[in-house]
């Protein structure tokens, strides 16, 4: 505000965003905290209700700061920057989110009994017995498995 000079709906917007980002800050230090902390105040601005996912969640985030080279703006740049530090201390698992149907199911059992099916086939004179005993028994696990997914499906 002493830099901007600002009042009335633009002092109220940058009380606000100001506000968003204090919150934001609070999340991603419980979020790099070394104890894990029960509770992680999410709930306390909309922005951090906006990122969730992207921050504590099953997601790839990429963040950036801006920063100014001014001599005026070095304060702000320089917690800018121990902001983006704690941020880029955030350690995420993105895991590829599927849903599986049925009928997913039971083309991925089709896939392993033809590829089962196929290595028999491959394999016919081979004398290593257990081998062909263990592919055989696969086949007959895949075949149940199909069974079992298409009475599901039906």
């Amino acid at each position: 505000v002493r830099v901007t000079q600002a009042t009335g709906q633009r002092l109220e917007e940058s009380k606000k965003i100001n506000q968003s980002l204090s919150a934001l800050g609070n999340v991603i230090a419980a979020l790099t905290d070394q104890k894990a902390r029960p509770h992680i105040p999410y709930r306390d601005s909309k922005l951090t209700r906006i990122l969730e996912d992207s921050l504590g969640g099953n997601c790839k985030t990429t963040m950036m700061a801006m920063i100014s080279p001014s001599a005026d703006a070095f304060g702000e740049s320089q917690s800018t920057l121990k902001f983006a530090t704690r941020a880029k201390k955030i350690k995420n698992e993105a895991r590829i989110n599927e849903d599986i149907d049925q009928r997913t199911l039971l083309r991925k059992y089709e896939i392993e009994l033809k590829r089962l099916k196929h290595e028999l086939n491959a394999r016919g004179t081979v004398e290593n017995s257990d081998h062909i005993t263990r592919l055989e028994v696969e086949r007959k696990q895949a075949v149940e498995e199909k069974k079992a997914a298409m009475t599901a499906l039906e």
